[in-house]
């Protein structure tokens, strides 16, 4: 069974949040961080991670916040899993870090 981290499952609430509102309204982190339940902390860090990831968009000042970069329904699960977990591989062997004892 896959398991996915708590960081993850949170960033799917966030990113669940973000999709249910306005998509041209800017939503500041302490609103999402009201609306899912999180610490505000933990929103700011999963926000970091999915703007790195390109997949919400922020603006800095007063009237600022986050939004979805694109459409809810073009946002893939595996680039969710790839901005929160890091680079898919589904062995050793396939990841790039050339930790694997087969590789040579």
């Amino acid at each position: 069974m896959l398991r996915i981290s708590k960081l993850t499952d949170y960033g799917t609430l966030v990113l669940v949040h973000l999709a249910s509102i306005e998509r041209s309204r800017l939503c500041p982190a302490s609103e999402l961080a009201a609306g899912t339940g999180l610490a505000l902390p933990t929103v700011q860090k999963v926000l970091k991670k999915l703007a790195r990831g390109g997949l919400v968009e922020s603006a800095r000042g007063t009237d600022g916040g986050y939004r979805l970069q694109r459409s809810p329904e073009s946002i893939s699960a595996t680039e969710i899993l790839q901005a929160l977990e890091g680079p898919l591989a589904l062995t050793e062997c396939s990841d790039e870090s050339g930790q694997c004892e087969l590789e040579a």
